[in-house]
């Protein structure tokens, strides 16, 4: 799957096989900054927004759900991808 045809489009509008291809795309995330630093990832009970990063360069808006038995990063199914270079 190219850049170009991920741009501009949400996550819930790929077919499930693609949105599988794009979860093993998945390089990292993001967890915002506090006064210039960034922050580590949360670990107390609750949903965080994020910034999840693909291989390709690519980045989308994702959730972090923390609950007392596990730890879950996801894309949002609105999330939009974008280049954070351009």
């Amino acid at each position: 799957m190219t850049k170009e045809t991920m741009i501009g489009r949400t996550y819930g509008s790929f077919t499930t096989d693609e949105q599988r291809e794009i979860n093993r795309m998945i390089s990292g995330a993001y967890y915002g900054t506090v006064d210039g630093i960034d922050n580590d990832r949360p670990s107390e009970i609750g949903e965080y927004q994020i910034t999840i990063d693909l291989e390709n360069g690519l980045s989308v808006v994702g959730t972090l759900s923390v609950t007392e038995d596990e730890v879950v990063e996801y894309i949002n199914e609105d999330g939009i991808f974008y280049n954070p270079a351009e």
